[in-house]
C-alpha cells in the first residue's frame, strides 16, 4: 500500500547546495517597508519572517528559486540572482 507525500514529504526529497553566499538580500534600510511583508506571506519554502519589530528578515537557505518574492516584492527591495553554478537547489521527483 503506497501514500502520497504531502507538501513537505516531497520538498524533503530536494537538495540543497549552498555556495556560501546568499543569492538574496533585503536591501539595506527596506526591512521595515510594508511590502515587504507579502515575501513572508507568499515564500513555499517560508524563509522570510517579520519579527515583533515589523522588520523582515531572510534565511535564504532551502530556497526554491521560484522567484516569487522577487514578483511580490520587486527590485526596489530585493536584490535578487540565481546561485552560482552548482550551488542551490536540486528538485527531486519521487
Amino acid at each position: 500500500m503506497s501514500s502520497t507525500p504531502g507538501l513537505k514529504g516531497k520538498l524533503g526529497l530536494n537538495v540543497f547546495k549552498e555556495s556560501g553566499k546568499s543569492h538574496i538580500r533585503i536591501r539595506e534600510g527596506k526591512e521595515k517597508h510594508p511590502q515587504l511583508a507579502k515575501a513572508v506571506l507568499v515564500c513555499p519554502a517560508g524563509l522570510y519572517s517579520q519579527n515583533s519589530k515589523g522588520e523582515v528578515t531572510l534565511s535564504s537557505d532551502g530556497c526554491l528559486e521560484c522567484g516569487t518574492c522577487l514578483i511580490a516584492c520587486g527590485r526596489e527591495l530585493l536584490d535578487w540572482e540565481y546561485p552560482e553554478g552548482g550551488a542551490g537547489v536540486q528538485f527531486r521527483f519521487g
